[in-house]
């Protein structure tokens, strides 16, 4: 059993969609020789779900170490001058999401020296044969490099999204201060990539464009995408048929995946099938801010909506499987990432219409004839998807059945993948070949 650091800012009990990819990874690798210690830091406020916790394995450890209690502090005095003294509000916006150009920090990068120093005693004390940076948040990736300088252990950078080519940054810079960031984040980026002793990317369009910026990475690097774990989903009780033509969409409602776009796409459909509140839903799961109802309501699409706080991931197949069709969306300068959602979907079985540039999801979608991907700007084909599925609730009066789902897209799958990295990145190490050499 290898033992191995993890460094994975955000993991469970956190419900973040950054904490999933390696909860679910971590359930699976022991059984390939690998015994993960995770180095973790939850602020007081987030979300837990501690079933989570509970569905780890033994050989799997959490110390929540990585936060620095004296930076929380202040931390906490500063939210208490803010609440006594609110700034007013401001212009409503839609929910964003990563913009490295933009912000070059994240949440965690003010505990990073703290993480550090935890990161190397916590590797010296497990007796770690490598160490795994979950990236995004990246300011964990010096942290990487500092605990690999520290003890000679090979690194590996999972990058859970693009950074530096992370597609918000396309747009033409607004200001001086923009302009040094873009020139400082591929820098910083270059840096932790040649210093990594492998790379790996979430999807082959990310791993394919960072290979063309960085052909050092050629040699050193692979993709492994995210994925489903059916025994993270409660049994999925058999749902009424709706009365209704039910399209869901899980997960928050962002800049990238915005009220605009996805209200544009149905009123299309409405408009087209001279659809009345009473014969179709678009039930949203997840988060939506003020700025996307006010969309909506201008559109004229309010009683057509049907908005449900997170469901714990426990609930989530439950959920798929009371829907007609499952749609994602992404804008149509997202060509290098997927929507988590998809791996979701494929679990349930259910019938996705998937509107995204990225036709690598094409293969994603094979498990159903009826799944389709429809490109972002083509209104009537998103409008003319959701209508074959409409015409079949409409001649059957019945949910689809599930089909099974596609064992390739499962945590189960994607450990073996990850297991087989370590295995190469641990043999390869100067450490290996110093315990391999004749005395």
């Amino acid at each position: 059993m290898h033992p191995f650091l993890l460094i994975s800012p955000a993991f469970a009990p956190q419900t973040s969609v950054g904490a999933f990819r390696w909860v679910k990874l971590a359930r699976h690798l022991p059984r390939h020789g690998f015994r993960p210690a995770v180095l973790t830091g939850t602020f007081p406020e987030d979300p837990r779900d501690d079933g989570l916790l509970a569905a780890l394995p033994p050989e799997v450890e959490v110390f929540d170490e990585y936060l620095d209690p004296a930076v929380l502090a202040v931390g906490a005095a500063l939210r208490a001058l803010r609440a006594r003294a609110p700034l007013p509000a401001g212009r409503a916006g839609p929910l964003v999401g990563l913009r490295p150009f933009q912000a070059i920090t994240d949440r965690w990068i003010a505990h990073a020296p703290r993480g550090a120093r935890a990161a190397v005693a916590l590797a010296r004390r497990t007796g770690a044969r490598a160490i795994v940076v979950s990236a995004g948040p990246y300011s964990a990736c010096p942290v990487g490099l500092h605990v690999k300088r520290a003890l000679g252990v090979p690194l590996v950078l999972d990058m859970r999204d693009p950074y530096s080519l992370h597609e918000t940054g396309n747009g033409p810079p607004s200001g001086l201060a923009e302009r040094a960031r873009r020139a400082i984040v591929p820098r910083l980026e270059r840096r932790w990539l040649e210093g990594a002793d492998h790379v790996i990317f979430n999807t082959r369009a990310a791993l394919e464009a960072y290979r063309a910026r960085f052909p050092e990475l050629t040699s050193k690097s692979s993709f492994v995408r995210n994925h489903f774990d059916l025994a993270l989903y409660a049994p999925a009780p058999a749902p009424e048929p709706p009365r209704r033509f039910v399209v869901l969409h899980l997960g928050t409602i962002r800049e990238e995946a915005s009220a605009d776009q996805i209200g544009a796409a149905l009123r299309r459909f409405i408009d087209r099938e001279r659809l009345a509140p009473d014969d179709v839903v678009l039930r949203q799961i997840g988060r939506m801010s003020d700025h996307d109802r006010a969309c909506f309501e201008r559109m004229g699409l309010t009683p057509y909506i049907e908005a449900l706080p997170p469901v714990p991931q426990r609930d989530v197949l439950g959920e798929l499987r009371r829907a007609h069709v499952l749609l994602a969306m992404l804008s149509p300068h997202v060509v290098l990432r997927v929507s988590a959602k998809t791996y979701d979907y494929a679990a349930s079985g259910m019938p996705v219409v998937s509107v995204t540039a990225n036709r690598e999801v094409d293969d994603l979608l094979s498990y159903r004839s009826d799944n389709a991907r429809v490109a972002p700007d083509d209104a009537d084909g998103i409008a003319a998807a959701l209508a074959r599925h409409l015409a079949r609730f409409r001649e059957t009066g019945a949910l689809p059945v599930p089909a099974p789902p596609p064992a390739e897209l499962s945590s189960e799958a994607a450990a073996a993948s990850i297991a087989a990295i370590l295995d190469r990145v641990i043999a390869d190490s100067p450490s290996a070949h110093r315990a391999r050499q004749p005395p």
